[in-house]
């Protein structure tokens, strides 16, 4: 299937997408009444754009009509979901992705897919640092390993000083987990005096769960000699809504991430008019899952904003399209006095400059007019014209003058586990 040509992974999609929509409206009470409600039928989707006449999913939907168990978008009585997994649900309930066997072992065999793509297999030492539990990342990236012949350190987050020493003496190949994190553990194997290049085995990194960028990428490769050991830091993406990660990741080239469409169909809309956008266009993410028994989902909006590259890849997955760097979320956008700020663009900014070292991004709504708050921890304080560089560099990229605070070494958070860089002052 990695290797299909792009007719026949058409033909595969459409007659997916056919199964599946008779499917959820077949088993699903959600989307029986919501093709109903709508005014459409399974019998409407004759061609592959013809999804589009079919009704969006939201994340509000879920909240109000899945929990507990998957609600009315379950397809499948009870006592054939074999676990769940869910979000955290700091903004309102959680949202529930429950699995039935089939869509489990469905589940590992794309995280295979997903390993070997990022160039992991046989003989590989994995030092796995997503979290174990309801999230997802822990275990979709244990469970699939035996299948490349890996093997797998379960370490989840924490205990940062032992987890790098078991890093040098297990001689570990692979770093999972949340961009933040490793980046936070090169600066622990600096301190503790070694040198990643001649201390560390680590090949290849697969940070996700959160908003990263090139910039950041660069100093997970460079920081943990990664280039050096012939390998790189490959995003990975994935939801709880989808399965976990595994959907969408980036192979060898290091040049956007794969998204498996054989498996989930995927749109680009205007998050503003609900229409596509043209190829090579901005927009937002809406995922059809083409093969889930459990809970399909139909055009969810997944509120994650990327790019697509349509151009045939050197690793020879040509039919497979690959997404850009994710933007951010549509709810994560920052307005300020009229103008959005994404916090992406920040941190592009910011990294740009090697003594940066940490930042934080802080909205003061208590102000009559809000201000936008940029705390920049230098590893370095010596150098007077560095604000006014960094001044002017953030200027011209986010149209507005935010406030910078530079503070001491140390005193900004770290993270294990994702980053809450955007503090909200109301």
């Amino acid at each position: 299937m990695e290797r299909i040509s792009r007719n026949e992974l058409a033909s595969v999609q459409l007659g997916r997408l056919k199964y599946i929509v008779k499917y959820v409206y077949t088993h699903s009470p959600f989307y029986h009444r919501k093709f109903k409600e709508t005014g459409v039928s399974p019998s409407d989707l004759k061609r592959l754009n013809d999804i589009a006449r079919f009704p969006f999913t939201t994340k509000e939907d879920l909240r109000k009509h899945s929990y507990p168990y998957g609600g009315e978008f379950l397809c499948v009585p009870r006592e054939k979901i074999v676990c769940w997994h869910m979000t955290s649900g700091t903004s309102g309930k959680p949202t529930v992705g429950p699995y039935t066997y089939r869509d489990y072992e469905l589940w590992m065999n794309i995280m295979a897919r997903s390993y070997m793509t990022a160039g992991v297999g046989p003989g590989d030492i994995i030092m796995n640092i997503y979290g174990y539990g309801l999230f997802t990342g822990g275990l979709g990236f244990h469970q699939s390993a035996q299948l490349v012949g890996a093997t797998v350190i379960p370490w989840s987050v924490g205990r940062t000083e032992a987890l790098v020493e078991t890093l040098r003496d297990f001689k570990a190949t692979v770093l999972t987990g949340t961009p933040s994190y490793q980046y936070y553990i090169s600066e622990v194997v600096r301190r503790l005096g070694l040198d990643a290049e001649k201390d560390l085995s680590l090949r290849v990194s697969i940070p996700g769960a959160e908003m990263w960028t090139q910039e950041l990428r660069e100093r997970i490769e460079g920081s943990l000699a990664l280039k050096v050991h012939g390998g790189g830091a490959r995003n990975v993406y994935g939801a709880t809504e989808l399965c976990g990660p595994g959907p969408g990741q980036e192979c060898v080239f290091e040049n956007g991430f794969h998204f498996w469409t054989d498996h989930w169909y995927l749109e680009i809309v205007d998050p503003k008019t609900n229409e596509s956008v043209s190829p090579g266009d901005e927009g937002e993410m809406v995922i059809t899952t083409l093969t889930r028994e459990g809970m399909p989902l139909i055009r969810y909006r997944m509120g994650d904003i990327t790019i697509v590259d349509e151009d045939p890849c050197n690793c020879g997955r040509e039919a497979y399209p690959r997404c850009q760097w994710i933007r951010g979320r549509v709810d994560d956008v920052i307005h300020i006095k009229g103008t959005k700020v994404w916090p992406s663009v920040v941190q592009e900014a910011l990294l740009e400059y090697p003594m940066i070292q940490e930042y934080q991004i802080v909205v003061d709504r208590t102000r009559p007019v809000h201000d936008l708050i940029l705390k920049i921890e230098l590893a370095d304080n010596s150098d007077q014209d560095l604000k006014q560089r960094i001044q002017a560099s953030l200027n011209r990229r986010l149209f507005i003058q935010p406030e910078l605070e530079l503070v001491n070494p140390g005193s900004l958070p770290r993270f294990e586990g994702k980053s809450k860089r955007v503090i909200v002052k109301e």
